[in-house]
């Protein structure tokens, strides 16, 4: 009897030693590295906003997207997919529980794709050598779209497209805003020789 005993208080010992050295303190949710509100531009594909927990090891955070904060604050349709088009969203960054660490309050981020810039790149002046066939301005653009080129004599005449006799002409090449991109603009010199 006196074994079973201490074969008993030994096991209990070590149940109690266990429990006490395993049974570590819960730490409090990490902060979120993350600004509050966010600013991205258009590029057509999705830009997913970057968060994460402060301390190494933390839980993964889980991040849903809302097309307005009615949504958000109503928890409906929110997607865990990164929107793509222009517009305002909101964010909603969970810091869930797990790995040591208590569960966080909810982090909300504000999170704007604005239309893209366009840039129109062009000599300011063009020189071309008369030769009888239509001139047209050179010129790109850094995105995918075709902005449209106007011409018109330095009196201010338009023209129904590209100079061909000798003189001096302007084209304005511009792109008019569109759901995705602002509007831009340039005007370039030529002059037929």
């Amino acid at each position: 009897m006196n074994t079973e005993r201490k074969i008993i208080a030994m096991f209990a010992a070590v149940l109690v030693f266990s429990a006490c050295t395993s049974g570590r303190a819960l730490e409090d949710a990490p902060i979120i590295t993350s600004a509050t509100h966010q600013h991205t531009l258009y590029n057509g594909r999705g830009q997913p906003v970057e968060a994460v927990a402060a301390k190494e090891g933390a839980p993964s955070v889980v991040i849903t997207y809302f097309r307005s904060e009615e949504d958000l604050h109503a928890d409906r349709d929110g997607s865990s997919e990164a929107p793509a088009e222009v517009g305002n969203y909101f964010v909603r960054i969970r810091r869930p529980a797990g790995k040591g660490y208590r569960a966080g309050n909810d982090v909300t981020v504000e999170y704007h794709i604005q239309k893209a810039l366009v840039t129109i790149t062009a000599g300011e002046r063009q020189e071309f050598v008369y030769d009888g066939k239509p001139k047209s301005v050179v010129f790109s653009v850094d995105k995918n779209v075709q902005p449209d080129v106007a011409y018109r004599a330095v009196r201010g005449q338009p023209l129904s497209g590209p100079p061909t006799e000798r003189g001096d002409y302007f084209a304005v090449i511009s792109w008019a805003s569109d759901a995705h991109y602002m509007g831009a603009s340039k005007e370039v010199e030529m002059v037929i020789k």
